[in-house]
């Protein structure tokens, strides 16, 4: 009898130490992933560390919900970012303000986006700056607003460079492709016009 007590419990502990060993090669695959760009897929890892932590909570799934807010945050799931960086903080005490503000700065470049539809260039400036004390860099949406604040302000060479540079990221943008376009006929309209290339500051 106790000879088959110490196998199931032998057994329990290798099933335990495989499955911890899962969550954090899917947590290594997730961070990996992040650091790529690729948030979808780091997401998807962080969840499924997350899951194969089976109920478990300690500082390793502190640590993959915070790095799945992160993810999130840069998939533009605020809400779902919130969610998690509350229950986080709530079961670790710990304050995550550096994500907080993160979260904050996406709002604020979104706000941006908002702006620069409607041709409120100021409050376009002011949030997309915002953005910028807080912390906020290397973003998909703030590098698009950028260039989009370069082409509405006249700027037609460095809306031009913005946007070329945005598409060696992000090729697969039909958006930035026909901006690109647009702006390059402008470039080359503002070559051939002295005028124009004097007001430019060229």
């Amino acid at each position: 009898m106790k000879k088959k007590s110490f196998v199931i419990l032998l057994l329990m502990m290798l099933c335990l130490s495989s499955c911890k060993s899962e969550v954090k090669e899917y947590r290594m695959e997730g961070i990996s992933a992040l650091e790529k760009g690729d948030a979808k897929k780091a997401l998807e890892d962080f969840n499924l560390a997350l899951e194969k932590s089976k109920g478990s909570v300690g500082s390793l799934q502190f640590d993959i919900l915070s790095y799945k807010a992160e993810a999130e945050i840069h998939l533009g799931k605020l809400s779902e970012a919130e969610e998690d960086l509350q229950n986080v903080e709530t079961l670790s005490g710990k304050n995550y303000q550096k994500l907080k503000d993160r979260i904050a700065a996406k709002k604020l470049v979104y706000s941006a986006g908002e702006a620069l539809n409607q041709n409120d260039l100021e409050k376009a400036r002011n949030c997309l700056d915002e953005a910028k004390e807080k912390g906020l860099s290397a973003d998909r949406d703030m590098e698009y607003n950028e260039a989009v604040y370069l082409e509405k302000t006249g700027e037609w060479q460095k809306a031009y460079d913005a946007f070329t540079q945005y598409l060696n990221r992000y090729p697969e943008d039909e958006n930035a492709s026909r901006e690109l376009q647009f702006l390059e006929n402008r470039v080359k309209a503002l070559e051939g016009n002295t005028a124009l290339s004097e007001q430019n500051g060229e």
